[in-house]
């Protein structure tokens, strides 16, 4: 039985402006009413994500407790997803007044769309 890595090192985090620019601009685009996702393939196995999140939806503090929810869920759920994908998660202000729950299915309902599950 294998055991399931909850981490979120530095080398899953999506963080530098070219790459998210080439993801926005290549990638496949997946709505939902509460949040966008972004998809690209990759050649690496790892799956690396990165989370957006507008100023319009909040001051600071909103904004960094919507992007930890992200990141959690992300963290929980990494293990069933697919390898060699960029993915971009970009939060609506819907998104904001969700709990965690809300957050994960609409990260799941998002990632089913897009077919990223493992077999």
């Amino acid at each position: 039985m294998q055991k399931k890595c909850y981490s979120f090192k530095k080398n899953i985090r999506l963080k530098s402006k070219n790459k998210f620019q080439e993801v926005y601009k290549k990638g496949r685009t997946i709505i939902d009413v509460m949040s966008v996702l972004y998809v690209l393939p990759d050649q690496t196995e790892n799956v690396r994500i990165g989370l957006a999140v507008g100023k319009k939806l909040g001051c600071a503090a909103v904004r960094n407790r919507i992007k930890r929810l992200m990141r959690e869920v992300f963290r929980k759920h990494k293990a069933e997803l697919k390898g060699g994908k960029f993915i971009i998660w970009v939060a609506r202000r819907r998104l904001v007044k969700s709990d965690l729950n809300a957050c994960e299915s609409v990260f799941l309902r998002l990632i089913k769309k897009a077919g990223l599950f493992k077999e």
